[in-house]
């Protein structure tokens, strides 16, 4: 004969089976639901991360705007302070005699100024001269064309065709321009010129040239780098060190650049 069948058992395995049904439905939901939030998060981070970027993006278009700016007024203060200086010589004045006797002192006295000064002056002189329709004497011009060259070599030394003469030539010959870079690079001679650098004494200026000279077998040395520098007694600030022993600041390594 069968057994029969407990129901009450069943019954009771049938609840347990669903209540434990129950629990993981309500852990999946609640898993789903963090997944969800999750995911929320992330793509909110990450709408976060690409506004960042694009703020970057503008933060470093905006800088270079701005620099570009700054550049711009610089520029512009320098040709400012540059036409100051030439107005302040014609001011309460408006005769042709008057504009071309200033702007050619200007131009004489400015020629150790830095490359950006004299390319801002130029400028201003150019535009200013187009806009008055003035006649400026040919010396003058002269002057205004070679105004920014990266070499500045003395109206003395310029012959009649604008070459440079030979005795100053040899300053600027193509071996000589390797020991000027060797120079500039040591930071004895400024980035832009021939002119000596901040900090650089008289006494080291006269070593400088008095090496030069010997390396480039010139013969009137102190003549040539006085004209270049505007220093004068170099020979006597030569014969100092020569006599006493004691050579200038940094000699060694001058000797060195200009083996």
């Amino acid at each position: 004969m069968k057994e029969s069948i407990n129901t009450e058992e069943m019954m009771a395995a049938a609840e347990e089976a669903c209540r434990q049904l129950e629990r993981e439905q309500e852990e999946l939901e609640d898993r789903a639901r963090e997944l969800k939030m999750r995911l929320q998060v992330a793509d909110a981070t990450k709408e976060l991360l690409s506004e960042i970027d694009r703020l970057k993006a503008d933060n470093e278009t905006l800088q270079t705007e701005i620099e570009e700016l700054n550049q711009q007024l610089q520029e512009k203060d320098i040709q400012l302070k540059e036409l100051g200086k030439l107005s302040a010589g014609v001011a309460k004045k408006s005769s042709q005699d008057n504009v071309s006797k200033a702007l050619r002192i200007y131009l004489n006295t400015s020629k150790r100024k830095t490359l950006s000064k004299r390319e801002a002056a130029k400028t201003v002189f150019l535009e200013l001269i187009a806009a008055a329709k003035l006649e400026v004497p040919e010396d003058i011009m002269e002057l205004l064309n070679h105004f920014d060259d990266e070499q500045i070599v003395e109206s003395s030394q310029v012959s009649t065709t604008g070459n440079v003469t030979d005795d100053m030539s040899v300053l600027f010959a193509a071996e000589a321009q390797v020991l000027w870079q060797r120079l500039r690079d040591a930071g004895f001679i400024v980035a832009d010129g021939y002119a000596l650098a901040e900090g650089v004494s008289a006494n080291q200026a006269a070593y400088i040239a008095d090496r030069m000279a010997e390396r480039l077998q010139i013969k009137k040395k102190w003549k040539l780098f006085q004209q270049l520098w505007g220093i004068p007694n170099l020979a006597q600030l030569a014969g100092s060190w020569q006599q006493t022993g004691k050579l200038p600041p940094d000699a060694r390594r001058i000797d060195n650049l200009l083996k």
